[in-house]
């Protein structure tokens, strides 16, 4: 099973020719979808497909529905709970983006005068 995924995932792979060929029929279809039914009628198509696939992948039907209406209506008063992990990432982020000492001394200093003359 896995064998076959591979051989399909590297055959529609984006920059192959079998990909061009793959990429471009699905959006020659959606096109002529477009051109034949009409914007909202080709949405819906599409939005309804989507949901198949969405209900598709779940391993119930229960949880399907159940992942289908909290991505549209998601829970209130949901206390969110955060991993030190998480925290750890958020720290690591904000720290990368903070300038650090140096970098504000290698920066060059405007020189007033210059910024007179320019103007």
């Amino acid at each position: 099973m896995h064998d076959l995924q591979d051989k399909l995932s590297s055959l529609i792979k984006p920059g192959t020719t079998g990909g061009k060929v793959f990429y471009g029929a699905v959006f020659f279809i959606i096109g002529m979808m477009f051109v034949c039914l009409g914007f909202w009628k080709t949405l819906l198509v599409l939005a309804l497909t989507a949901l198949g696939v969405l209900i598709g992948s779940a391993d119930t039907l229960g949880k399907a529905v159940a992942k289908v209406v909290d991505r549209i209506i998601p829970p209130k008063n949901q206390k969110v709970v955060y991993t030190s992990e998480d925290m750890e990432k958020v720290k690591n982020a904000t720290r990368t983006r903070q300038p650090t000492a140096a970098q504000y001394e290698t920066a060059p200093k405007a020189d007033p005068l210059e910024q007179e003359n320019k103007a």
